[in-house]
This record gives structure tokens, sequence and C-alpha cells, in this order.
């Protein structure tokens, strides 16, 4: 049973009514001395607090996030990284579906107007998912010739790429906005971030281990999307979008990638790496620490940033001012800010429209 599925969700409440149930029924017919008696009360107590958390937990993951999108992926059983001998060099068949790298991915539709697939990065040997919205336009004959710009979303960590389209409905934004005329017609990729599954911060970068997430990330995504989509191979078309951890990636990959992005938004974003993955290599966090990658630039990358945060989320405005100061051209970025919210889908969804309208002005040119 699918643990983002409504079936489950409706499985937990019915525990919870039936340990309810329970507990009554059972509280004055437990037999046995009176020590007796209050262990089972306490533990018919305790079963019953247990299904209510659980109902609590499973909602939240389904309304907030997902956070966790399977099983595997909560326990951390469920990796996305293969680490097969193929991966990096280039050529060969897909090990996974015995699909050449050079053919289309099969989309199968995840909601109205969204796609999903799974598919294995050939140079970073991540088989992740990703989901996919096309503008109305792309289907419209006018525009038949058009390669489009493209937007790749990043969720937090833990997160799953589903969250775009379902929490923050970011496809319902963007649409609006474009029937509008605030913004143009954009495609959007969200792809798997949390490559290790549970709560292992991969830290967004290629680790000396062999988990490759930022070549999965700034490389295979937009060779798998190109193959599959009338998408434009020009960096200036391609910005990233991230929340949180996500919005901390956005913005390394793009100083990291500026041959793949060359715009990015961070939502409620940092400046340093997180991970003890990349913090035990001080070398490696160093690397991946935007701030001084951009500050210690003897030229800066042609990028622009949009850095967005609450004034009541502690860190989030003095990190995104902080990195908006050591750019040396400012002309196209900017620090967006909120005055009230903390760290939350709440936030980051009132950012969407202004955050939207900027990318599109910047790619879609």
């Amino acid at each position: 049973m699918s643990l983002t599925g409504t079936p489950f969700f409706l499985l937990t409440i019915a525990v919870l009514v039936l340990t309810t149930a329970l507990m009554v029924w059972a509280w004055n017919r437990v037999p046995g001395p009176t020590a007796a008696r209050y262990a089972a009360r306490t533990g018919l107590t305790l079963l019953s607090q247990l299904a209510a958390v659980a109902v609590v937990l499973v909602w939240l993951n389904n309304s907030m996030g997902p956070f966790y999108e399977s099983w595997g992926d909560l326990l951390g059983s469920e990796t996305a990284v293969q680490l097969n001998t193929n991966a990096g060099h280039g050529g060969g068949t897909d090990s996974t579906s015995g699909r050449h790298p050079d053919q289309r991915l099969d989309f199968h539709t995840y909601s109205a107007g969204v796609y999903r697939t799974v598919a294995l990065g050939e140079r970073s040997g991540i088989k992740g998912s990703l989901y996919i919205w096309l503008p109305p336009q792309y289907h419209d004959p006018a525009w038949a010739g058009v390669r489009f710009p493209v937007v790749e979303l990043l969720p937090g960590t833990p997160g799953t790429p589903q969250a775009w389209f379902g929490t923050m409905r970011v496809q319902h934004e963007l649409a609006e906005l474009i029937d509008h005329g605030q913004a143009q017609p954009m495609i959007l990729v969200s792809a798997k971030l949390n490559v290790l599954g549970g709560n292992t911060d991969a830290g967004c970068t290629d680790l000396p281990s062999g988990v490759r997430t930022a070549t999965w990330l700034a490389k295979d995504v937009p060779d798998l999307v190109r193959k599959s989509f009338r998408a434009s191979a020009d960096p200036r078309r391609w910005g990233v979008m991230g929340y949180s951890a996500g919005g901390y990636c956005a913005v390394n990959l793009t100083v990291q990638h500026p041959e793949s992005f060359r715009s990015a938004v961070s939502l409620s974003g940092y400046n340093a790496p997180e991970s003890p993955l990349v913090l035990r290599d001080p070398r490696l966090a160093r690397a991946n620490n935007p701030y001084l990658a951009l500050r210690d630039a003897r030229s800066q990358p042609p990028i622009a940033l949009l850095l967005a945060g609450s004034l009541q989320d502690r860190g989030t405005v003095p990190d995104a001012r902080q990195l908006f100061g050591v750019l040396r051209d400012k002309s196209a970025s900017q620090v967006l800010t909120v005055p009230k919210g903390g760290h939350s889908p709440e936030v980051w969804r009132a950012m969407l429209p202004a955050s939207l309208v900027w990318l599109s002005n910047r790619v879609a040119g």
C-alpha cells in the first residue's frame, strides 16, 4: 500500500477509531488485580495515542510535502543511486529499462497536466523520478516549432519532487500568470533531490563516495528533458528554483554550472552546505559554498539570482543579503522579502507569483 495514497491515510483513521473504541470498551472490563488493570489501561491509552500520532504524521506527509514518497524512501532502504559501471562514460543502454539513452522517455499521467517517469542518469548513475508540466501552448499547432524555456524545481530535505505540483501548486500559479500575460510559457520539471533516502542529505553535490547529485541535477536532468520534449538547449533559457535546502541547491548549482543554468531562485535558502557528508571534507564544503565561491571568484559567472525569505524566518534574509552583496553585477538580481511567516510552504507559495514572473523575464527572452 502506497505511503502517500488515500487508502493508507484512511487505514490509519480506521485504526485510530478501532483502538479508541477498544480502549473505551475494555476500560472497566480488564480482569485481574489492580496493578494488571492499570497496566492494561496504560497500554490501551498509549496504543490509541500512537494511532492518533500516525494519522497526524501521514496527513502532514501528504498535505505539506510529501516529505517521503515511498516506504523505502522513509526507511532509507530505497536509494536512487545505482553507481553502475557505465555512469559517466556515455553511450550504452539504460540498464534498468533496456532503453538507449538517446531514446525518448515514457511519461505517464500523474495528475491533470503533470506527467511522471523514472529515469537513469547517464553521467551520474542516479535513478530518479521526474515530474513534468507542459504549458498549454506546447500542444498548440501555432507553437509547434518553438523550443520552450525550462525551470527545474527542487524540494527541501526531506522532500519529494511531486510536492511542487501538490502542496506548492506551481503549475496552477504559472498557468494563471500565463493567462494574464504576466509570464511566458515555460516547461516545469521537478527532479528527485534526496537520492539517498530517509533523512540522509547528500548535500546536492558530487561526493567523493561516488554519489553525484550535482551531476544528476545539472547534467542528466537537462539532457533527459531535452531528449523527450521541445526544450531549449540554451543555458540562458534554463532556470532553477528551490525552497529551503532546495533553495541552497538552486543557487549552488547555478554558481557551479552556468553552462546549464543562468538563473536561480532561492526560497528561504541558505548559503553554506549543511550536509554532514559534505562538511566532513573542508575542501568540499568550501567549494560548495556559493557565497565563498562568488566572493573569491576572479571572474564571476554571468548569472542572476532571486533570493527570497521571510523576516521572521531566522537567518534566511541575512543570508540572502550577504549573497547579494558579493555579486559584482547586481542589475538582474534581487532580494525579495515578506514581513511575516516561518519556514513553511505557506511562505513559499506567497513568493511564487513574483518568483515565476522574475524567472519568466530571465529565461523566456
